[in-house]
């Protein structure tokens, strides 16, 4: 859905930045891929907010991949408002906790909702079927309501989908019930990356988000610099 294709431009013009070592290409990169498209209208965060999400996502992925193996560690970090959210697989409870004190350590991270889970790595069989239970979700969201299948934000691992987003609580829960009865989900977690909003200040987000979308269209804003360089290293 729009979520997922504004998320692939970001990583795919971002990868070819970290291909070549060059930071400042990836500061402007990201945000330059997401204003030159109208799918800026699926989030409710400020243009600004989601290029600093970006950006940590990016700069969460070197240390996170550092932690054990692939063969015993599947970790994977989503920013949403400053807040970071961990799903996959470690081996050990120090791993998972290293996971933690990682990502606090970056810029911006305000902090961090580690859902990983210790046992064995999920198979790519096992993470193409939660890709389409991602799929089928969001799916009948649209079907529902396009809005909020634009604020309603849903990661699977391992049949688990784990609920994020800037909602109202009655998108909340019209969107967990949903999710919940989505063939092949086997639970449903509500996250810390959700925040609760009154109707007006959520139309309030979504003229501001059509605004701001306006006025990024084709411009390009730097994001925050970092200490940190990526490698050419990703999440396992």
């Amino acid at each position: 859905m729009k979520f997922h294709a504004k998320r692939t431009i970001v990583t795919a013009v971002a990868a070819i930045c970290i291909s070549t070592q060059l930071t400042a290409c990836i500061e402007t990169a990201i945000i330059g891929a997401v204003a030159a498209s109208a799918i800026v209208l699926a989030d409710r965060r400020p243009f600004s907010t989601y290029s600093k999400d970006a950006w940590i996502d990016i700069q969460a992925a070197t240390p996170l991949s550092e932690i054990g193996t692939t063969k015993d560690a599947h970790i994977i970090a989503n920013a949403f408002n400053g807040r970071v959210l961990l799903t996959g697989e470690v081996a050990t409870e120090a791993d998972k906790q290293k996971a933690t004190d990682v990502v606090k350590a970056i810029s911006g991270v305000k902090g961090v909702d580690n859902q990983l889970t210790i046992g064995p790595v999920t198979g790519l069989d096992v993470r193409n079927n939660d890709s389409f239970i991602t799929s089928k979700v969001k799916s009948r969201l649209v079907g529902d309501n396009p809005e909020l299948a634009n604020a309603f934000k849903v990661i699977t691992e391992n049949g688990v989908v784990y609920v994020l987003g800037i909602l109202t609580q009655s998108e909340l829960e019209r969107g967990v019930e949903i999710t919940r009865t989505t063939a092949g989900v086997q639970r449903v977690v509500k996250t810390s990356l959700i925040t609760i909003i009154q109707e007006p200040q959520a139309q309030a987000l979504d003229q501001n988000a059509k605004e701001d979308a306006a006025k990024t269209q084709g411009s390009v804003t730097p994001l925050p610099s970092g200490d940190q360089q990526p490698t050419t290293q990703g999440v396992n």
